[in-house]
């Protein structure tokens, strides 16, 4: 009876952890810096989480499932642009030619009216105005963290 209860606890022990470990490993990202290099996110609660390899000088997106009542701060207002949006639609770019350096982070807060269920058409530019190709994280059914392109 000892024996067949100890084993029984390792087991719960172990069911347990990998249950909890499970949802650590396979939740949505909190941050931008668990995304891979050239990655946006969009939470349930309107941040856009990035990270970008190289310098951001621009960004435009689509927002999907929700409407878009505002777009402010995050790091692109720290980097002085100046952020517009549609009921779809998120533009931010700089006048004076200002960049969100390259690096992790939120690149903007959003207002939503709605639960997002992504973003697309998914444009960034580089200081030089070139395309940085840029993917959105996704979730499988399995919980492992998966890429789009953004043009859905």
């Amino acid at each position: 009876m000892i024996m067949f209860n100890r084993n029984y606890k390792m087991l719960l022990s172990t069911f347990i952890s990998m249950f909890f470990l499970s949802n650590l490993v396979f939740a949505d990202p909190t941050d931008g810096c668990e995304l891979d290099s050239n990655q946006l996110f969009l939470t349930a609660e309107g941040a856009v989480l990035y990270n970008a390899a190289e310098d951001i000088a621009g960004f435009q997106f689509n927002v999907d499932g929700a409407g878009v009542n505002g777009a402010s701060g995050g790091d692109a207002a720290a980097a002085g642009f100046t952020i517009s949006n549609s009921a779809t639609l998120v533009l931010g770019f700089s006048f004076s030619g200002g960049v969100i350096s390259a690096g992790c982070g939120t690149l903007v807060e959003l207002v939503l009216d709605g639960t997002p269920t992504g973003l697309s058409a998914i444009t960034i530019s580089s200081p030089q105005g070139n395309a940085i190709d840029f993917t959105y994280w996704e979730e499988d059914d399995g919980g492992n963290g998966q890429v789009s392109d953004g043009c859905d």
